[in-house]
């Protein structure tokens, strides 16, 4: 793992930092403003922290993250989007690629999960402190847990295959059109 890349010059690590925090912030007003698919830009959004780390190395990835949680908590319209930003959506790339470095699977995907369910707990714990009402459901508590548990494993799985879609195909492109 690369913590700190000296290969890249500093001033291509902060432009493809400034670019990608436009490209994020642009996924998360538009699941602020748009009233259909929030989820997907949430998601979405999620993704370029991870280009991040494959193009420079994680210490630019977690200033990413850093700017970016700040901008949404201030930028964004509607906090709730912001919270999910920042307590799981924004920093799940730097945890997967922490959880993916141990070499155990079952240890893998059990530290994936946890982290998952730490990040929901304080989710729902901040959505109850900047929502005057709290959080309430039609349906039950563990229900709801159990279908976000389910969608993890989907989340995890589908930014697995953006991963290495990136590596294949994306990356490739890149370099052809952007000769460095």
């Amino acid at each position: 793992m690369i913590f700190i890349n000296h290969s890249i010059p500093v001033t291509k690590k902060i432009s493809l930092g400034g670019i990608l925090a436009g490209f994020i912030m642009i996924c998360l007003l538009a699941a602020s403003l748009l009233p259909v698919n929030r989820l997907f830009f949430l998601a979405f959004s999620s993704l370029f922290v991870s280009v991040m780390i494959v193009k420079t190395d994680i210490f630019y990835a977690v200033l990413l993250y850093v700017t970016t949680a700040a901008l949404s908590f201030f930028l964004l319209p509607f906090k709730s989007i912001a919270i999910a930003y920042i307590t799981f959506f924004g920093l799940y790339g730097i945890i997967k690629l922490f959880c993916e470095q141990i070499r155990n699977i079952v240890v893998s995907w059990i530290a994936k999960f946890a982290s998952f369910n730490i990040c929901l707990i304080v989710m729902y714990l901040m959505a109850g402190l900047v929502f005057a009402e709290g959080v309430s459901s039609r349906l039950p508590l563990p229900l709801l847990w159990l279908a976000a548990q389910a969608g993890f494993l989907i989340y995890d799985i589908v930014y697995s295959m953006f991963i290495d879609f990136y590596h294949k195909r994306i990356e490739r492109i890149m370099k052809n059109v952007f000769r460095s």
